[in-house]
């Protein structure tokens, strides 16, 4: 069992709230009948009001820790300026499309990050600005400033800038068997449902994304 996973060290002053849980036995390769159906279904379940109304709140982090909301948008809202840009969201892999789809149906901040290239624990704590870091999409090393909310392996590798962008050597792969899979909220988050996408995420992964005979664990700081 890997415990702990994760650690929540940012001041309570930020609001923020995190659910993490690693997945095992993955299967990123291949879209099956099964999970098309339910991404379907998850389009059909998207409520835009509602998923704007969960997003504000990472516009009040970035006033907090002095950055442009327009310039380092958090993830959802990125997904839903895609998805209102062009009526769907891009396609990627079948764990990444599942969990985009849940980001954007529930208006958090979800991502991935394959076990093999990070060392565990996560920490969600405060840049000092020294930190370095590579953005996926990305192949120039950044200096980050201080101040930023930044996950972090035991390593002290930045695998998360903020809710914005991950870092490329964590990404999903088609070969990914494991992951830590992170779902991160705000000070305006309800615990509930925080807590009931996790569990709904963690569900799909274990039914459309991995073998029968594969499990997760769950850990919680919020």
């Amino acid at each position: 069992m890997l415990n702990p996973i994760f650690r929540l060290l940012t001041p309570d002053s930020l609001g923020l709230k995190v659910i993490a849980f690693t997945v095992h036995g993955l299967c990123n390769r291949h879209f099956t009948r099964s999970l098309n159906e339910r991404l379907a279904e998850l389009d059909e379940q998207l409520d835009l009001a509602k998923s704007r109304l969960h997003m504000a709140g990472f516009d009040d982090l970035r006033l907090q820790v002095g950055r442009s909301a327009r310039r380092y948008p958090a993830s959802p809202q990125t997904l839903l300026q895609q998805f209102l840009r062009d009526a769907q969201l891009r396609s990627i892999a079948p764990v990444v499309d599942l969990y985009n789809h849940w980001s954007l149906v529930s208006g958090l901040s979800i991502g991935a990050h394959d076990l093999r290239y990070l060392s565990l624990p996560v920490s969600l704590t405060l840049g000092r600005g020294h930190e370095e870091f590579i953005g996926l999409g990305n192949d120039q090393v950044q200096q980050l400033p201080s101040g930023e909310y930044l996950y972090l392996d035991a390593d002290q590798q930045v695998i998360c800038r903020m809710d914005y962008r991950q870092c490329a050597a964590t990404a999903l792969q088609a070969d990914s068997r494991e992951a830590l899979v992170i779902v991160q909220g705000h000070a305006d988050t309800p615990l509930t449902h925080l807590r009931t996408t996790a569990e709904a995420l963690q569900a799909d992964l274990n039914r459309y994304c991995t073998g029968p005979e594969q499990g997760t664990q769950l850990r919680q700081s919020a």
